[in-house]
C-alpha cells in the first residue's frame, strides 16, 4: 500500500508539473510575440556573412542573428514540416545577400523558402528578458 501511494503521489506530482509548463510550441509562440514587439517593417534582403545563432519560433518564423548585435525574423512559406524542431539550419544567399522570396532556409534535406524578412532590435528584445515579470 505505501508503494502504491507514493506511485500515486508521483504521478500526481508529474501531472501538475506538466499542466504548469508550457509545451515547445506554447513557448515558441510567446517568444515569437515578443521578437514581433521589437521588429521593424519588413525588408528585401539583409547582408549575410555568417549565422551566428538561430531560434525557432514555430512552424513558420526563425530569429536569425547575424552579428552579435543584429538579428532578422523570418517569415517562412507553408508547408515547412519539422522546422521547428530543427537541430542545425543554413540559409542560402546570393552574392552575400539573403533575399526574401528568393533564397530558403535549408535544414534536414528540406528547403523553406523565405517569404519575408523584418528587422529585429536586438537590444531592445534582450531588455525584455531583463524586465521583471508583471504581477498578476
Amino acid at each position: 500500500m505505501r508503494v502504491f501511494t507514493s506511485f500515486l503521489s508521483l504521478a500526481m506530482a508529474m501531472a501538475l508539473g506538466a499542466c504548469s509548463n508550457p509545451g515547445p510550441l506554447k513557448r515558441m509562440e510567446a517568444r515569437l510575440a515578443e521578437v514581433e514587439s521589437v521588429s521593424g517593417e519588413p525588408v528585401k534582403s539583409f547582408h549575410f556573412w555568417r549565422l551566428d545563432s538561430w531560434e525557432p519560433l514555430g512552424r513558420k518564423h526563425v530569429l536569425v542573428h547575424t552579428q552579435i548585435n543584429e538579428g532578422w525574423l523570418l517569415g517562412i512559406d507553408e508547408p515547412c514540416p519539422g522546422l521547428e524542431f530543427a537541430v542545425g539550419i543554413g540559409l542560402s544567399s546570393t552574392n552575400n545577400r539573403v533575399y526574401g522570396r528568393f533564397d530558403d532556409v535549408l535544414f534536414d534535406d528540406q528547403r523553406c523558402r523565405i517569404s519575408e524578412i523584418r528587422p529585429v532590435d536586438v537590444k531592445a528584445l534582450r531588455a525584455l528578458r531583463r524586465e521583471p515579470a508583471a504581477e498578476a
